[in-house]
């Protein structure tokens, strides 16, 4: 049996084979694809999918554990980590407990691929549970498409609209959106737009342009920076150019960071805002690192605050002091903590039919769920939007020592 929560490398574990093993192999080989198109077409009559046996269902994720993203992963760990603890010690999900297989892929998009691989092919999981990469996801839902094998709120991609995927978390776009009416509301007449080159920058510029015409703010400046590099020096100089009154950011949290301080020692001063993912709202992985200049940068937030009341935020905190106690103020370790209880729910409707047919058929039922953590959760169909489960957001502000809620309430971008 594997251990909860190990973590392992994203190098897979060689197997040679011979002669008449080989073809041996070829033959189980045959199996396990017919029993995956089975598995993708809603699943056999044995009432089980791969990663499930009598007392036990198989979990993995793939997380930047080191590169770029490091300190967001690792919280994304943290919290998956904590709540397959917490349930395993109440007694698992229907009378089985849960194993975790993490494996790291440094933030870079062939690895994750690689890694959601192996945790279909070799690991046998059930599920891919709040994997990390809003750009690098992408390049496994053609495996996703073939296998079947669901991939439940992945941090932050698209809506790619297929049955595999469920998100869990308001889109980069609908974040954008409601950092436009936000700025708006405060005053801004001009923004600009710095985002990486790759679909979170995309995500970030179409939500962006789409919200200021409704909103009859302009976009001055639309500046790219390269994914995984450390220079933004030319984006926030041609952004200053433009005179905008606020910045919104669709870059990663170490890019986000560096401009912050860019935007600092020129001695400029506009609103400066990003999302979930690019100014780790909730955590102090982006801001930290800005040090002073990160004072006064807001963040749209897609789950409650680490500090926050509800009593489900309050388990998490009890149940992390025990099992991660270094990640009660990061937000992240809460999102993930959070999708993994509302996986966890799916699971305990599904009772003894552990088919992915089943898991979908559960989960799409899933309307007005009060998670505590999120804004309430409905799915339905993927091809019309309904494997989005969330589309509101708040905005916090970061103090120089914590986040502070500027707005109360969950907010719907508006038309």
């Amino acid at each position: 049996m594997r251990p909860a929560g190990r973590v392992e490398s994203s190098t897979p574990r060689p197997r040679l084979r011979t002669g008449p093993a080989r073809a041996a192999l070829a033959v189980v080989a045959a199996g396990v694809l017919a029993a995956c198109s089975s598995q993708a077409a809603g699943g056999g009559g044995s009432g089980t999918a791969q990663g499930v046996t009598a007392d036990t269902i198989t979990i993995g994720t793939t997380l930047p554990l080191s590169g770029g993203a490091a300190a967001a992963g690792q919280g994304f760990q943290a919290g998956l980590r904590t709540a397959v603890q917490e349930v395993n010690a109440a007694g698992g999900i229907n009378g089985r407990k849960l194993e975790l297989t993490v494996l790291d892929d440094g933030f870079v998009a062939a690895r994750s691929v690689a890694n959601i691989r192996r945790l279909g092919d070799q690991e046998q999981v059930f599920s891919v549970l709040s994997p990390a990469g809003t750009a690098n996801l992408p390049g496994s839902y053609p495996y996703l498409e073939r296998t079947g094998l669901p991939m439940f709120a992945p941090v932050l991609p698209p809506d790619p609209k297929l049955d595999e995927v469920y998100l869990i978390g308001t889109s980069q776009r609908d974040q954008a959106r409601v950092m436009v009416d936000f700025l708006a509301d405060q005053g801004a007449r001009t923004v600009a737009v710095i985002g990486q080159d790759n679909d979170l920058g995309q995500a970030m510029r179409e939500g962006t342009t789409e919200q200021a015409q409704r909103r009859g703010l302009r976009v001055v400046a639309s500046e790219t920076t390269e994914p995984n590099s450390t220079e933004v020096s030319s984006a926030v100089l041609n952004a200053r150019e433009a005179k905008p009154d606020a910045i919104i950011l669709g870059t990663d949290n170490t890019q986000s960071s560096l401009i912050m301080q860019e935007v600092a020692d020129l001695g400029w001063q506009p609103m400066i805002i990003g999302s979930s993912s690019t100014v780790t709202t909730g955590s102090p992985n982006t801001v930290g690192p800005a040090g002073p200049t990160a004072r006064g940068v807001y963040g749209t937030l897609i789950f409650e605050l680490p500090s926050s009341d509800p009593p489900e935020v309050a388990e998490w905190r009890q149940a992390a002091q025990q099992s991660a106690p270094n990640s009660l103020d990061n937000g992240f370790a809460l999102q993930a903590y959070g999708s993994s209880q509302v996986f966890f729910e799916i699971l305990r409707r599904m009772g003894d039919d552990l088919t992915w047919q089943n898991f979908h058929r559960t989960a799409e039922s899933l309307q007005g769920y009060e998670s505590g953590i999120f804004p309430p959760i409905s799915f339905g169909d993927a091809a019309s939007g309904g494997h989005v489960g969330t589309r509101g957001a708040k905005v916090a502000q970061w103090t120089g020592t914590e986040w502070k809620l500027a707005t109360p309430d969950w907010i719907s971008p508006g038309s």
